[in-house]
């Protein structure tokens, strides 16, 4: 790889990985924050709401944005923001200065369909499939290793120097874009919709509030139900409005081609399945050994336990592309696509020991990263250039979404057989096999991708049979 291609790649990935390990940092950082902000158990809440919603009304925008702008100009204008929200968050007096800042650092997650688009439009083919792979492994391996260095950082340093820390990571990628990303050229014709972005991000910050609050308000509750009612009709006036627009923010009629519906697909499911690994995994391993099936597991064991989720990913991620040349893309897919259930099935049959716990959590970790990986390389190769950004855009608040669900699914199916606030071991074989039952959706959404990149005659990719038919003709 030349030395400007390494650039490229690596100032965004950098920048990924540093807020990926602070996000899983600042979970178990959160009985310390509340007990120095003497922040109430809504606001402590708050902190995690704010940046999900934030990042869930943002990243679609910026995806279009990117597909329109410089895109070097608009990562540079990102980490610029995500590193004012970290120093807000630094040095936040209270609670609620602390929820702003990391509401202003949640359009963060931007950048991850934002360098899709920048690794097409500056690398060739095989530098962006290894791009791309490195975006999904770093990730991983940042969240994996969030979890066991979160407890020693937070001991040793205080909880505001995990912002510090990570304003610092982010100041040294922003000068290594700097230097080595170039400029991309502003796309022909095209604007922003800015009506489909207010009307997306509003039915977005519904549902997600939705969704977060249902745990504690109740399904049935009327606010929870009025909430996602809102939500349901803000997204349907914003698919109206997208498919009478002639230059959408989302253009859904691409979405609905056979690789971005697929790709979509396959990032809601990741998210949608994960609740088996995200949810029931660290609760079971913390639970006394006495259970008979807990492992009286520590926050840092916790950690280690989920470590080889991140290595693996690591590891695997950028081989992705080669592994296509080999065996085709769609089989890579499926791959990737089977691996999460077979591993989340694992843990269901195999967890009386370390050993086959981290056997599990590698082959998820694999799963997910060759799975993830080449669904974005599928948008690369796919997805029109001035269109790649926003797709992905797309696939990343999908899989968002989903493990929002998946979280409530997950708590409600361990709630069920719990006794006196100890979920029973048959709760976690039932929420690890339905895991892995969703899981296998996944499989059916990688068959319906192309087995090929497909191209028109002109060169550029062909969004499929269902956006041909909607355009106009001459």
């Amino acid at each position: 790889m030349s030395r400007s291609g390494f650039g490229i790649i690596g100032a965004p990935v950098l920048f990924i990985g540093v807020f990926q390990l602070l996000e899983m940092m600042l979970s178990p950082a959160l009985p310390l924050i509340q007990r120095e902000l003497a922040a109430s158990p809504t606001e402590i809440a708050w902190i995690f709401t704010g940046g999900l919603i934030s990042s869930a009304i943002s990243t679609p925008i910026v995806g279009r944005l990117a597909d329109t702008y410089d895109k070097r100009a608009l990562l540079l204008t990102l980490m610029a923001v995500t590193s004012a929200g970290a120093l807000v968050s630094a040095l936040a007096p209270n609670a609620l200065v602390l929820i702003c800042g990391q509401a202003v650092q949640g359009v963060w997650l931007g950048v991850l369909p934002l360098t899709v688009g920048l690794f097409r439009d500056t690398l060739a083919p095989e530098q962006g499939a290894t791009g791309n792979g490195l975006v999904i492994g770093v990730g991983a391996l940042a969240s994996a290793l969030g979890l066991v260095l979160a407890g020693p950082l937070t001991s040793a340093l205080g909880y505001r120097w995990l912002f510090l820390l990570t304003l610092a990571g982010a100041l040294v990628a922003a000068l290594w874009a700097w230097r080595t990303v170039p400029a991309t050229p502003r796309a022909a014709s095209g604007s922003v919709d800015w009506a489909g972005g207010l009307l997306l991000g509003g039915g977005l910050a519904l549902l997600m509030l939705g969704l977060t609050t249902s745990a504690s308000w109740g399904w049935a509750a009327p606010a929870t139900v009025a909430l996602l009612a809102a939500a349901v009709l803000t997204l349907g006036l914003w698919a109206a409005v997208e498919l009478r627009s002639g230059d959408p923010l989302v253009d859904l009629r691409l979405l609905a081609g056979r690789s971005p519906a697929g790709v979509t697909a396959m990032g809601f499911v990741f998210g949608f399945s994960s609740f088996g690994l995200a949810v029931a995994l660290p609760m079971m391993l913390s639970l006394p050994v006495e259970t008979g099936y807990g492992l009286g597991a520590d926050t840092l064991r916790i950690g280690l336990y989920m470590f080889p989720l991140g290595v693996a990913g690591t590891l695997v991620a950028p081989l992705v592309g080669p592994m296509t040349r080999l065996l085709g893309r769609r089989a890579v897919l499926v791959l990737g696509s089977g691996l999460v259930p077979a591993g989340t099935a694992m843990l269901a049959f195999w967890h009386a020991s370390p050993w086959q716990i981290v056997a599990g959590v590698t082959v998820v970790g694999l799963g997910v990263s060759i799975g993830l990986t080449s669904a974005l390389n599928v948008v690369a190769a796919d997805v029109p250039a001035d269109r790649a950004a926003g797709v992905s855009g797309v696939v990343f608040v999908a899989k968002s979404v989903g493990g929002t669900f998946g979280a409530q699914l997950g708590g409600m199916v361990l709630a069920s057989g719990a006794v006196a606030g100890v979920p029973a071991e048959s709760g976690f074989l039932k929420t690890y096999l339905l895991s892995a039952l969703l899981g296998l959706l996944a499989v059916g959404a990688a068959l319906v991708i192309p087995a090929a990149a497909r191209h028109t005659r002109d060169g550029h990719p062909d969004p499929g049979p269902t956006a041909k038919a909607a355009a106009p003709r001459g």
